[in-house]
């Protein structure tokens, strides 16, 4: 084939993927932070930083509350120990999404969606008594976005949100606080006494300043500190498994919002010693937990780790397989996570994206990607990208993209239309493997582009087919159901 009738065709074949759709392609950077809480870079560094590697949306995650507690019990408020981080609840949300509508005002040009990252539950073991305790589950989190309301967004239902009614731990923590009572009482009133002096006896009268300080001392510490005296709706001195998780994705659901588990493949551990004391702190790899939880949005798929779930056959086939046989109410999507904090440990901003198919260039429209599937994710190899162009489902004159459900009648031919090609001067070969259901039913080998059509008769079991695509970098597509007519 010549020079020109190449470009020809790569040209045809982009435009018919683009135009068939009607949506244009918007990489985003999923899950970053910025100095209004624990991230290196202000908003305008984080924009102006995106806009030059052609990053078009940045999907923010600032951390909700950054704060760990212990107090030996019965009196937990009034001995807890604090260990606190820069997060926006303590800075004040109505603050925090004034700063992301300014930015986003002086740099039109790159979309900043305002979002936290969430920590809906930690729990410890041992006690500093025993002189070893392990907090476990910090880093067990969820990002929220699309939550418009302040006053709902500072009631999140987590850990250390004092948001709770009243019960019994409100009274053992308000019980100290009466020794201010005897406390003043002290110092306030004086006691009589007698002393002999010489041959005189005298009459003294003093206040017992020592006591009643230390009482009244006492008792107002423990007004501050447990102060406004609500229950934590979570207490963090057990494990209460995925209830707390569960119960703030349904919060969230209900104001229209988004979920996306992080990083379920991470692992944290370490510890610390405070003289004799030894604190551990452990988070195990959950990705189980996608099967144990509904409801939710998405899940990091992609990220600068190590992964399992997306592997076919894994945890997410089997999540997806419950959605298209209708035991589950809704898929989860697959998303790119970067988790950027600064340009540490060789970490850039834009190695892990997600793109999003969108109508407009809005919050409303990546929100409205994000919760049906449109969308895939890609990790970056220096400056090469790998592109999805087009990845349909088409049975008869009927089409579906990623996140769509096409009905078919059974015996019904199904065309699975894949394009993808390598930008950057990439030169080395592209893999394509497409699943179904979570077998491997297609894999093509090239050099970019790569643009195939794999044929199968629907037999009209429910079914879902997923790209995955190696080469420089990867990608990974979010699925198309078919589902008999």
């Amino acid at each position: 084939m010549s020079r020109v009738a190449a470009l020809l065709a790569v040209l045809a074949w982009a435009l018919a993927g683009d135009a068939a759709e009607g949506l244009d392609r918007l990489p985003a950077v999923l899950h970053l932070h910025s100095d209004l809480s624990t991230g290196d870079f202000s908003l305008e560094q984080l924009a102006a930083m995106a806009e030059k590697q052609g990053i078009g949306a940045l999907l923010l995650t600032e951390n909700y509350l950054l704060r760990i507690e212990y107090g030996l019990p019965p009196f937990r408020a009034l001995t807890r120990v604090v260990r606190e981080e820069r997060s926006v609840l303590d800075g004040g949300i109505d603050r925090y999404l004034a700063r992301v509508a300014e930015v986003r005002a002086t740099n039109p040009r790159v979309l900043i969606v305002p979002g936290v990252e969430v920590l809906p539950h930690y729990y410890w073991s041992g006690s500093p008594l025993a002189l070893h305790t392990t907090v476990y589950n910090t880093q067990k989190n969820l990002l929220i976005f699309g939550v418009q309301d302040a006053a709902a967004l500072r009631s999140l239902p987590v850990t250390g949100n004092p948001v709770g009614g009243y019960g019994w731990a409100s009274v053992l923590d308000a019980l100290p606080c009466v020794l201010v009572i005897p406390g003043a009482h002290l110092l306030t009133r004086k006691r009589r006494s007698l002393r002999k002096v010489g041959r005189v006896v005298v009459v003294v009268n003093r206040r017992r300043w020592l006591a009643g300080a230390l009482l009244s001392g006492v008792g107002l510490l423990a007004v501050a500190r447990a102060w406004p005296f609500t229950v934590d709706p979570y207490p963090p001195y057990s494990d209460l498994g995925l209830t707390p998780h569960q119960d703030l994705i349904d919060y969230v659901d209900r104001l229209g919002g988004a979920t996306v588990w992080s990083f379920p493949e991470a692992r944290d551990e370490g510890e610390q010693w405070f003289g004799p004391v030894r604190v551990a702190w452990h988070t195990s790899p959950y990705p189980d937990d996608l099967l144990r939880t509904a409801r939710y949005t998405a899940f990091g798929a992609i990220y600068e780790d190590t992964t399992h779930v997306e592997r076919p056959g894994g945890s997410w086939d089997r999540l997806l397989g419950q959605f298209a046989s209708g035991e589950r109410s809704r898929p989860a999507w697959g998303v790119g996570e970067s988790g950027f904090h600064g340009f540490t440990a060789g970490k850039e901003l834009g190695t892990v994206r997600t793109v999003f198919l969108v109508g407009e260039r809005s919050e409303r429209a990546v929100l409205d990607a994000l919760k049906r599937g449109r969308m895939y994710a890609v990790q970056r190899q220096r400056e090469a990208e790998l592109v999805l162009t087009e990845f349909t489902v088409r049975a008869g004159t009927a089409t579906a993209m990623s996140g769509e459900t096409l009905r078919a009648g059974e015996a019904t031919t199904l065309e699975v239309t894949v394009a993808v090609e390598a930008t950057g001067g990439a030169t080395s070969d592209v893999r394509v493997t497409l699943v179904r259901n979570g077998a491997v039913v297609g894999a093509w080998t090239g050099p970019s582009p790569i643009r195939t059509v794999h044929r199968e008769i629907f037999d009209g079991a429910p079914a879902f087919y997923r790209l995955d695509v190696r080469g420089p970098g990867r990608l990974l597509s979010n699925p198309i159901f078919v589902r008999r007519s």
